[in-house]
């Protein structure tokens, strides 16, 4: 009779293998103790790469920074308990964002079960309608062959991973005790690999969007490019559509189609301010393209909503719904090029509409050109740093105010970036953590930064513990204006409890908690030479703290002063 400690180890390292053969080489270990086999097979196991996080909710954030960047799932593994319950934060915002995120959970036996047994919690279904599938499985015994249980279950994790839109995935597995062999002397290490089924893909003829054409040819349209991936060949047929219909594309920051470019007048990326007053927009447009998510500015939404849209295409690939407006009239299932070049063929001939254009590149023209007078604001940051940052840099934002003020003030650049965040539920919590995952899929020479502001840091601040394991160029700036800037542009502002309740300034020492962590710390807090202030700290090498103070109040006269300039 074989050991049970052997079958658990046996199992875990057939699992971590199979997973290796199919791509899935990260792997996100908090430590634990019934989750010792998983653990011990990752640790072992030469083509896995792994990292230990003590903290499981920075972790699942972690993991989720590393999935975001290499668009391919990283591993958890934890042990049973509250310890993953704390993946929760992580693994809404993997479904929400269409990240592909699998979570490895131990678990104790059923026996152990409603006993009360120690750190024994009900995890099955423990996220519930947040993950795209949910396994329970048996705990290992003799009578299981490994390789016979996990090939149906990995076929059909494989697919869920993925498809039709990508997310998260749980796998709970319960182990018996003893959970590790008294010797190693007789496990396989290289087990058989499990053969998975092909997956193929049928191909269709496209209908011809002759139909779609009509509607929207010759008449005063956008094209909206929200968050989503959109591969390097994309932006040349998106412009000839431009081109072809004679209309502006409004692209949101996420969409990561701002930068990388030659510039070109059909991309507008000032929007969110010259939308902003009624007596200069725009009339109502005919109708509306939406590739991706839709656009994170709410003055795109407001200007949408109030006018009657008669055609308005989303474009669905690998997201999940977003028409959070009810603006939708008919919906294509298929990649953004795809269409593109679908709709390409059906419009032989360009559209002439040069007053419908002409309104919004002039405003365009008009907020490109206009700066803060207060120099400490984020506008004069944002520019800063896009002047600093060599090519193929990787930025990371935080939510509220720091990735709306690069919605409406980083313009389009022809220096390649790539901008992340986390906007599938717009959390303040692991935005840091997410950050430091994304370093680590990064190359090292490859720059990272992460724009943060000050409620957001304290939120995460024990994620800088995550910071010194990392390898490569890796910037921390964090905005402080004295806590949640945002709430200064909502009504509750205009009430006397307004600081204890909404703006909560967090009161910390920055370069207290830098210096904890053995971080470099740098404080910009004078308006003299910010280009050399900010250049010094971001070509040294190896991981810093870069603390931007600004005055709350400069900056929302700063956004007004903006905003009522483009009439």
């Amino acid at each position: 009779m074989a050991h049970l400690g052997q079958i658990n180890l046996q199992w875990s390292i057939s699992l971590i293998q199979a997973l290796i053969d199919q791509g899935i080489t990260r792997f996100v270990i908090s430590p634990g103790s019934r989750s010792t086999p998983l653990a011990l097979a990752v640790a072992r196991n030469p083509l896995a790469q792994h990292q230990v996080i003590i903290d499981e909710r920075s972790a699942a954030f972690f993991a989720l920074g590393q999935s975001r960047q290499q668009r391919s799932p990283s591993v958890l593994i934890c042990t049973s308990g509250s310890a993953v319950a704390n993946w929760l934060p992580a693994v809404v915002e993997a479904n929400h964002a269409a990240v592909p995120l699998l979570l490895l959970s131990a678990d104790r036996p059923a026996e152990l079960h409603q006993r009360g047994a120690n750190q024994t919690i009900e995890q099955e279904q423990l996220f519930g309608v947040q993950v795209r599938g949910h396994h329970s499985l048996s705990p290992p015994d003799e009578e299981q062959d490994p390789t016979a249980a996990l090939t149906t279950l990995l076929q059909e994790m494989m697919v869920q991973l993925r498809q039709p839109v990508p997310g998260p995935v749980h796998i709970n597995i319960p182990f018996r005790e003893p959970l590790l062999p008294e010797t190693f002397d007789s496990i396989d290490w290289s087990p058989a690999p499990i053969q998975f089924l092909p997956q193929r893909t049928l191909s269709r003829r496209w209908l011809l969007l002759n139909e779609a054409a009509e509607k929207i040819h010759q008449h005063p349209g956008i094209i909206l490019c929200g968050e989503g991936h959109y591969p390097d060949t994309f932006y040349n047929p998106l412009n000839q559509l431009a081109e072809r219909l004679d209309c502006p594309i409004m692209v949101d920051p996420l969409s990561n189609l701002r930068w990388g470019h030659a510039p070109s007048a059909r991309i507008l990326t000032h929007y969110d301010a010259t939308l902003r007053n009624s007596s200069s927009q725009p009339p109502s447009p005919q109708w509306v393209i939406q590739f991706g998510d839709f656009p994170l500015s709410k003055t795109v939404a407001n200007w949408l909503t109030q006018n009657t849209i008669p055609t308005y295409f989303t474009i669905q690939y690998q997201r999940l719904w977003s028409d959070p407006e009810s603006l939708a009239t008919e919906v294509f299932h298929c990649s953004p090029e795809q269409f593109v070049n679908a709709l390409l063929k059906q419009l032989s001939e360009p559209a002439q509409l040069p007053e419908w254009n002409h309104h919004f590149t002039t405003l365009e023209q008009q907020a490109h050109r206009w700066v803060s007078p207060y120099p400490l604001c984020t506008q004069q940051l944002l520019h800063t740093l896009l002047n600093q940052l060599p090519e193929e840099s990787v930025l990371f934002s935080a939510n509220s105010m720091m990735i709306r003020d690069i919605d409406g003030w980083l313009p389009a650049d022809k220096k390649s970036l790539t901008l992340h965040a986390n906007r599938g539920a717009s959390g303040i919590d692991g935005n840091l953590s997410t950050a430091c995952g994304v370093r680590s899929v990064v190359e090292a020479e490859v720059p990272v930064v992460a724009l943060l502001g000050d409620l957001t840091l304290f939120h995460d601040l024990n994620a800088l513990s995550l910071v010194q394991q990392l390898e490569g160029e890796f910037t921390i700036i964090v905005v402080n204006n004295g806590g949640g800037g945002i709430f200064s542009y909502l009504p509750p502002a205009e009430l006397p409890e307004f600081e204890p309740l909404w703006l909560t300034p967090p009161e910390i020492d920055f370069k207290q908690a830098a210096k904890l962590y053995q971080i470099e710390y740098y404080r910009i807090d004078e308006p003299l030479d910010l280009q050399q202030q900010l250049a010094h700290p971001l070509q040294k090498r190896g991981a810093k703290l870069i603390e931007w103070v600004v005055d709350r109040e400069a900056t929302i006269t700063a956004h007004q002063q903006y905003w009522e300039s483009l009439q």
